[in-house]
């Protein structure tokens, strides 16, 4: 029996890898638009999407207004159902968010008997978030119907869907993790820091995953190099930063260079840090973190980073001194990293508790 992980343009491969280890025994098959996030492994199907259209001013929001947004699958329907009329039996279909279209699409191939069972993963960890129209409003209860199997990668997602009425028993609580034969420590041991430390961030450049507040630490932290990774709309000036847009496949070289990871978050009424993927990367990678309390992220990394309060920049700059000044306190926290990837973020026994939802 095949099953669809359907991504649509949100396919990628930082949470594709923790289905790679059982993606032929289950014959796993993905669902994308044209234009993916990242190049991904395992076996897939681009459909057309609205998100392959060319970029306009405000496609999102008139898309969202005259659609119910840009995620739609166009041909889903008849890729599923083929697969049904030569089969002789439903397929399972694993989508993403109770509010996406293409999770609505697949509620109603549930509705009339073409999937034999729909899983969804639900990153959303604000209750009744994405609710803005009545017809999103309608496509989360017919999910929280239809839906059989809800997966959450955090206890905070979890908790957002009972709070919308979700039935905990139909709720699986597993995290996503990372390659630790990719992403590892040049040594836990020993690590001399460098005379000019550099300090890692991976994130979207926009306001609130604490670009401002990233500007202003570097600003008062000339004696380290800060690093940052990623794309969007966010300019920086200090002349000790760097930005970087870096393939997937290449990021974990980045990790190996840095001293330190830094992810300084901020939530907004719509949005918090749903996981922080980066961070698992970082822990990883065995890198001291000083990062946020937004959202699931004190969850995430526990105690093996320094959380501090949103836009507190000088508990910011006061935490990444002490801990680059320090090469006992660094290489304490680089230990503490390291043992938590390995205890709880480990894809490859991840990949296997994953065949859970499928069962």
């Amino acid at each position: 029996m095949t099953i669809y992980l359907i991504r649509g343009s949100h396919a990628n491969q930082f949470e594709l890898q923790n289905y790679e280890g059982i993606g032929k025994e289950l014959d796993i098959h993905v669902i994308t638009s044209h234009h993916p996030l990242t190049p991904i492994s395992l076996p897939s199907t681009a459909l057309w999407s609205p998100t392959d259209l060319p970029n306009f001013p405000l496609r999102r929001q008139l898309l969202n207004r005259a659609i119910g947004g840009e995620q739609w699958l166009l041909g889903l329907g008849k890729t599923i159902t083929h697969h049904y009329h030569n089969s002789n039996h439903g397929s399972i279909v694993h989508t993403a968010e109770s509010y996406t279209p293409y999770t609505h699409q697949a509620v109603e191939l549930r509705k009339r008997g073409v999937i034999a069972k729909l899983v969804c993963t639900c990153w959303e960890t604000i209750p009744h978030n994405n609710e803005k129209f009545a017809r999103l409003r309608q496509w989360k209860q017919d999910a929280y119907r239809y839906v059989d199997l809800f997966h959450t990668p955090t206890e905070r997602a979890k908790q957002a869907l009972v709070t919308e009425g979700v039935d905990p028993h139909k709720i699986v609580v597993i995290p996503y993790g990372v390659d630790l034969t990719r992403f590892h420590p040049t040594s836990l041991q020993g690590q001399a820091l460098k005379a000019r430390p550099t300090i890692l961030t991976v994130a979207r450049l926009e306001k609130e995953k604490g670009m401002e507040d990233l500007s202003v630490v570097a600003s008062q932290l000339k004696e380290y190099d800060f690093l940052v990774v990623g794309q969007g709309t966010y300019n920086f000036q200090g002349s000790n930063i760097q930005v970087l847009s870096v393939p997937y496949s290449q990021i974990h070289k980045l990790y190996r260079q840095a001293d330190l990871f830094f992810l300084p978050s901020q939530s907004t009424p719509t949005w918090e840090e749903q996981y922080g993927l980066a961070l698992v990367e970082a822990m990883a990678s065995g890198l001291p973190i000083v990062t946020t309390t937004s959202g699931a992220i004190p969850e995430v990394v526990g105690s093996a980073g320094i959380t501090l309060q949103e836009c507190d920049v000088d508990k910011m700059v006061k935490s990444i001194k002490e801990l680059l000044s320090s090469p006992d306190l660094h290489q304490q926290y680089c230990c503490r990293s390291r043992r938590r990837a390995c205890k709880l973020y480990d894809a490859r026994p991840i990949s296997s508790t994953l065949k859970a939802l499928y069962l």
